[in-house]
């Protein structure tokens, strides 16, 4: 891969850290060149005072920000998440002196990203490049293709779809965070929406639900999904609230939604669209599927925080529910993030999270 360093002023520790960096990318065959030329990832060197952003031009472009915090004081984290918005990253990249030792032994790093919060490890720059690498190669799989055929029969809510509204109130009474991390506890308002703007998101979600209805006509795995950014409490109109995937185009990152004629042009079906689809693909027993930002005692967990809407995370999710005993009725968890829960029914999986769920995400 291409990657580019973009410096905004002087930070000897940093710059320093930027190379040791761009060293372990260059023995892994990446290769340093121009946003002009064309890159996949940047290594956005920056300050947490006043955190630059690079601006990309398509959002298959990765940014991670380097920044040096020499005394972290009592809230290291929403440092991070500061910068991380401010500086419109994917990831940022924080290296901490323990006790003012600036030696590479001395430095703690930690990693912020959207999807999978705020944790760190003893600094070692092929450790750093194992942790942002993965996510540099990921491929976003969030665009719809809207089709207007879906049957008449399905314009107004099937029981499928009252299915997902009720169980849609289940889910907002539960009390789980939308993040695995309390946003509003890290970030103003305005930054905030600009985390909004970078991700494409209406608003957080504190999950989604699918439920898988065979619909013959319009191809061999149907689903309604849950619509991106949407109160779950309030799902009421198809083809604004909950919407009908009909298939996916891998090759171009999309989602096949099939819509009423009456429909609203700016929804968006979940980001997770492209991890539900292919877990119906692979499964032909499930019924069903939960995502939630919360964790249950013993979950089998992916090893890599992708982001999420990639298809690198649907496929790791995957590959871990085919090496469970049930993957049609199991839990897995995603790394830092939350869980992906299968089931024949959305009865059957509310049945049997009730009472077992963990409103703190484990951090590894």
């Amino acid at each position: 891969m291409k990657f580019a360093i973009i410096k905004n002023g002087s930070d000897p520790l940093r710059d320093a850290i930027a190379e040791a960096i761009s060293q372990a990318c260059f023995r892994h065959g990446h290769e340093l060149s121009t946003p002009e030329n064309g890159v996949q990832f940047v290594l956005n060197l920056t300050g947490t005072e006043s955190p630059r952003f690079f601006r990309r031009k398509a959002q298959s472009v990765f940014v991670f920000s380097i920044v040096t915090v020499p005394d972290p004081g009592s809230d290291l984290r929403s440092l991070c998440y500061s910068t991380l918005v401010r500086s419109l990253s994917n990831m940022v990249i924080c290296a901490v002196p323990r006790n003012g030792d600036t030696s590479p032994r001395g430095l703690d790093v930690y990693f912020t990203t959207p999807e999978a919060g705020f944790y760190g490890q003893p600094y070692d720059p092929e450790g750093v490049y194992r942790r942002f690498i993965p996510i540099a190669g990921a491929h976003f799989a969030i665009g719809n293709e809207f089709f207007r055929d879906l049957p008449r029969r399905h314009w107004e809510p099937s029981p499928a779809v009252k299915k997902l509204r009720e169980y849609g109130q289940e889910l907002d009474r539960l009390g789980v965070l939308p993040a695995p991390f309390p946003l509003r506890e890290v970030l103003s308002e305005e930054l905030i929406q600009q985390l909004y703007s970078l991700f494409e998101m209406k608003g957080l979600s504190y999950g989604n639900l699918s439920t898988r209805e065979r619909i013959p006509e319009l191809g061999e795995t149907t689903f309604w999904m849950t619509a991106r950014g949407i109160n779950k409490a309030q799902i009421s109109q198809v083809g604004k609230d909950v919407l009908l995937v009909k298939g996916f185009d891998y090759s171009q990152g999309r989602a096949l939604v099939s819509v009423p004629p009456v429909y609203d042009p700016k929804a968006r079906v979940s980001v997770d669209a492209v991890e539900h689809e292919l877990i119906y693909r692979t499964f032909p027993d499930v019924g069903a599927i939960v995502h939630v930002h919360a964790w249950m005692k013993d979950v089998p967990c992916t090893r890599q925080n992708f982001p999420c809407g990639t298809k690198e995370l649907a496929e790791e999710v995957t590959d871990l529910l085919k090496q469970t005993e049930r993957p049609a009725e199991t839990a897995v968890g995603l790394k830092n993030h939350g869980l992906t829960i299968t089931g024949p029914s959305l009865d059957k999986i509310f049945d049997n999270i009730r009472g077992n769920l963990l409103k703190e995400v484990a951090m590894f």
